[in-house]
């Protein structure tokens, strides 16, 4: 499994000749757009910096767009979405966050999107046990670094993927939070399910 930033607070996965565009950026986003072609897109909220369905279909491929809570398929990869509260903005008080579970490539992937409350729903809960790696938001509306690490210690990843929706300092108040001051930063994480399992929550920055 490979995973790189996709602009603004977008990553993409990718796995034997699958692709998942997770949060990317639309073209009216203020971020850069990073644009190529997916599989399949996660969009946790709808807001121009988070659903980018448009940027992520590129080279023909139409990708099948998932956008709120339930279970899923699509080949290999199995995707399950659920609500959760979210402060990004004042359409969001309306309509929430979605968080997914995807399990693919023998890994299974939290992604919080926008998160805003540590507390995850009962249902949620229930199946965060055996996390590969999850993707955690930190600052601007979403989890404050405190919460952002207590939670990330409830879940007990493997390897853990901050982002900065706020300040980027907000990222160094988490890493400090963490203990792992001194990681630095790379431009893709590249991991098998193997190496995965001998992880301990070990901090990953990618940029």
């Amino acid at each position: 499994m490979v995973i790189e930033r996709a602009g603004g607070y977008g990553f993409k996965i990718s796995a034997g000749k699958t692709t998942i565009a997770v949060n990317p950026p639309s073209s009216k986003s203020k971020h850069k757009v990073s644009k190529f072609g997916s599989d399949i897109v996660l969009i946790s909220i709808p807001e121009t910096d988070w659903n980018g369905a448009d940027t992520a279909t590129h080279g023909g491929k139409e990708p099948f767009v998932i956008s709120g809570p339930g279970a899923y398929e699509v080949g290999d990869v199995r995707v399950t979405g659920y609500s959760t509260e979210a402060e990004y903005g004042d359409v969001m008080s309306e309509v929430g966050n979605t968080i997914y579970i995807v399990e693919m490539d023998d890994i299974r992937v939290l992604v919080l999107g926008a998160l805003s409350n540590p507390k995850l729903p009962a249902e949620a809960r229930a199946e965060v046990d055996d996390i590969g790696i999850v993707l955690v938001p930190v600052g601007g509306g979403t989890l404050e670094p405190k919460e952002a690490h207590e939670l990330v210690t409830t879940i007990e990843p493997k390897a853990i993927i901050p982002y900065a929706v706020g300040k980027e300092e907000d990222v160094k108040a988490f890493l400090k939070a963490e203990g792992e001051t001194g990681v630095k930063a790379q431009d893709k994480f590249t991991v098998r399910a193997k190496e995965l399992a001998a992880m301990d929550g070990e901090v990953i920055l990618v940029e």
